[in-house]
This record gives C-alpha cells, structure tokens and sequence, in this order.
C-alpha cells in the first residue's frame, strides 16, 4: 500500500517564547504520534530563522526524527497589508479604546488568520493532505492511528477535535455575509451561530459603537443591549485536511470574497470560523469528522494577558481533567 502524501504544517516566528513554544510541541507531536508515522514536518516563517537557528530547532528532536524536518521561508508579500484594505481605517480600528474584547490582537494576528486562508493552500498543493499545528499546541496522548490515512480512507476532506465559539464582537457580521452568499442555506448557517447579548453600558461612547461607525456599519439603537451572533468552530490550530478542497474553484471564490470583505482586518474574522463554516457549507457531511485524542492549546494551560492587560484563564478547574475542553467519556 503506498503512503499517503502528506505533511504536518507549523507557522511560528523566530523569539525566544515562540521557540519554547515550538520545542515543546515538536516534542509531543513525535512521541505521541510522528516518531511512528514519520511524515514530513515544514516549519513556515517569515525569513527570520537563520540556519543557526534552524540547526537549534532541528538539534532539539530526537536524531531518529531529524531528518523529517524542514525550514520554508515565506513569500515576502505572504504577510503585508493587501492593497484593497484602507489602513488608516485599520489602524483606527485597532486603535479603539477601550479595547472591544480583552483579545482585539493587533495586524500581525489579522495577518496571519488571512495567510491560513488565502496563502497557505499555495504551500502545500503538492501533498494529498495535510496537518496544521500551532507552536503552541500540544497532542497530549499517543495516537494509535495514522491520522493521514484514517482521513484518507474515509474520504475526509477536514478533521479537526476541539470544538468551540468565537466572540461575536469579533465575528460581528459574519452571518450576515454567509447569509448573503448563501440564501438557500440560512437554515444551516442559523445552525452554526449562537446569539450573544452585548451589555452597551455608556451606549454613545461603547467601543462597538465606535467600531461600526469607523468601518461605516449602521449604528444600532440606543438601548443597554445589543444582539451578535457567535460562530461554532473548530479550534484549527489542529486540523487535517485534503488540499484538493481548498483548490475547488467554489471554495476559492468564497474566499476572495471574504478577503474582499475586509472583516478580518476592520473586526477580527479569524481563520478559525470562517474556515469552520466554509467546510460545512460546501463539503459533504461525510467528509467532516471529529478527531478524538486529547490537545491542548496554550489557552487551555496558561493564564493569559488581554488587550486591557487584564488576566483571563480557561483552564479547567482541577488537574482531574484534561486540559481538553472536550472530554473523552
């Protein structure tokens, strides 16, 4: 039986806190799943790894394993503002203050969500499938099974394990954009949003107010509430998926809209729902599968500091539970 044609993706940066956050993830992915599997592994930057520091990343994995890992600079235009979006808008909007949500990010982060949308598919054309692994993600328990081909022989075109919402302040629009694109669908996509009430304590000075006004929204009512609507997702910093989806021209024309849109600039549509959302749309329900295996983010392990340098936590309460939000029974 011949292999199937795949590689595990990350995109990190070259700094201290990233690389601690790599090292340790490049550790997990092998002793629970690659050191077995032996897949190609393709560290994508932005130019900044220099061969020594490439020679400390591949230093640090087992020598049986070394050779399974490569460095790929990224095309310098990968991560620039494109020339459609207005950036004294953008700048406006992640200048609010105070922030919208306690996770505003800044235009590095609304980069890179674009780049897993529009400019990775590019990378990988050439492998069946592929993994996509944040530095700072984690798989916390052996897999028994290939998980390249498991998706391969059921015909999966995306697998992904945690499943989650994103803030509806972030995502603000977004079901009425798919809702636009796709009318014969509402049905479904009312399925993948929650509603979310806004407190708008202060109501003419709410950063959400200021936000719609800055990227030319219409302004709600003044009332003490106001209704968004959460998108359901995967967590993608872990997913499997097969290239040849992303290469379909219906895929590829919803995802120049959504870039033409300028959402994930002007609020903060990440890569995670949209990509979320496009597969359940336009993919076959048999095509779509959970992964079960316990991972971790950093946000399930760490305290984190928001946009208002406030801390937030989403750790389960005691060291009985996985750092998982789903559970296994």
């Amino acid at each position: 039986m011949t292999k199937v044609s795949a590689a595990i993706c990350y995109l990190t940066q070259n700094n201290e806190i990233r690389k601690t956050y790599l090292k340790t993830s490049l550790y997990f992915l092998f002793k629970n799943f690659n050191a077995k599997y032996r897949h190609p592994v393709i560290i994508f930057h932005e130019g900044d790894f220099d061969s020594k520091s490439q020679q400390e990343i591949i230093m640090g994995i087992r020598n049986s394993c070394r050779d399974l890992v490569s460095f790929q600079a990224l095309d310098k235009n990968d991560f620039v503002v494109p020339e459609h979006i207005d950036k004294t808008k953008l700048n406006r909007c992640l200048e609010i203050e105070p922030k919208p949500t306690p996770y505003w990010r800044n235009e590095k982060y609304r980069l890179m969500c674009r780049w897993w949308l529009m400019h990775f598919p590019k990378y990988v054309k050439d492998y069946e499938y592929v993994m996509r692994l944040d530095d700072d993600s984690i798989i916390e328990e052996p897999i028994k099974n290939d998980l390249f081909e498991w998706a391969k022989e059921k015909d999966l075109n995306y697998s992904s394990n945690i499943i989650h919402v994103d803030c509806g302040i972030c995502c603000y629009g977004m079901k009425e954009f798919f809702d636009n694109e796709f009318p014969d669908k509402k049905n479904n996509i009312k399925e993948m949003f929650t509603e979310q009430q806004v407190p708008l304590r202060h109501v003419s000075f709410h950063p959400l107010r200021t936000l719609l006004s800055i990227t030319q929204n219409p302004l709600p009512e003044l009332s003490d509430k106001m209704t968004v609507y959460m998108p359901t997702m995967y967590y993608n910093n872990f997913f499997v998926t097969k290239t040849k989806f992303w290469d379909r021209e219906d895929v590829k024309q919803i995802l120049k809209k959504i870039d033409d849109n300028g959402s994930i600039f002007y609020f903060r549509w990440g890569d995670a729902p949209l990509q979320t959302i496009i597969v359940m749309l336009l993919s076959e329900p048999e095509k779509i599968y959970k992964s079960n295996f316990e991972y971790s983010k950093r946000l399930q392990r760490e305290v984190f500091i928001g946009d208002n340098n406030q801390y937030y936590s989403y750790m389960p309460d005691s060291y009985d539970n996985t750092s998982c939000i789903t559970q296994k029974k």
